[in-house]
């Protein structure tokens, strides 16, 4: 019986050093997985900006395409924290995300409320079809864009 019972205690005591292991061999692959999901968001994101930037350039801009590219921007600025847990930055791997991120919080909560503050303006903006509103929340939004690099985002290698 002592040793049925020194066998479960065991057991008892190993399995949840066993569950962390387990998840720490995971956790590399779905470290890598956010990253990869956080740099195509990223991407999505630049790309609209681009269909925004170029057609407020022409004489007669596209402006069911401008909606929705400023829908992907608006979208992309809720719950944008989100895509950066605790370690996800640079020690996990290549990523354009700086430490800074993690560093100071606070700084980077600030940038992240200025980009989801602009961004629905943006949308209204593309929504009425007025295109002077459209450049002005456009360079508005840009600029949180901008802040928020120049801190928190490394050039891409």
């Amino acid at each position: 019986m002592n040793r049925v019972l020194r066998s479960a205690v065991f057991a008892t005591l190993l399995a949840p050093a066993l569950a962390l292991v387990a998840a720490q061999a995971s956790e590399p692959a779905n470290v890598k997985e956010l990253q990869k999901a956080r740099h195509d968001h990223y991407h999505e994101l630049g790309d609209s900006f681009k269909v925004i930037r170029d057609q407020i350039k022409t004489d007669k801009p596209d402006l069911a395409a401008i909606k929705s590219a400023a829908k992907v921007v608006n979208d992309a600025s809720v719950n944008q924290e989100k895509w950066f847990p605790a370690g996800s930055g640079p020690e996990a791997g290549k990523t354009q995300a700086k430490a800074e991120i993690w560093s100071k919080p606070a700084e980077f909560k600030t940038a992240i409320k200025n980009f989801a503050d602009a961004a629905p303006k943006l949308q209204t903006a593309a929504n009425s079809g007025d295109v002077a509103a459209i450049k002005t929340a456009f360079a508005d939004t840009g600029k949180t864009c901008k802040g928020c690099h120049e801190t928190f985002r490394a050039e891409e290698h």
